[in-house]
């Protein structure tokens, strides 16, 4: 005759297993805030370079007038 032995979880590894399901569901949570920060991010990074850009314009444009009227 042959015995089954069923093997139950312990405490701990009960408590444990419930900590890292409840760690996972937070993490799955978190992932559509940070998408949204990253998200964010890139676009204030797009604008800033885009206000970047136009101030060296216009600083290149005030070099040419002032250029052109300390020569007059």
């Amino acid at each position: 005759m042959r015995l089954i032995r069923r093997t139950k979880a312990s405490p701990e590894a009960e408590t444990a297993m419930r900590a890292a399901e409840k760690s996972l569901q937070d993490a799955q949570a978190h992932g559509p805030v940070a998408e949204a920060k990253l998200t964010e991010s890139r676009r204030v990074r797009e604008q800033i370079r885009a206000h970047n850009r136009a101030n060296s314009y216009s600083d290149w444009i005030e070099g040419i007038v002032l250029g052109r009227l300390s020569d007059g």
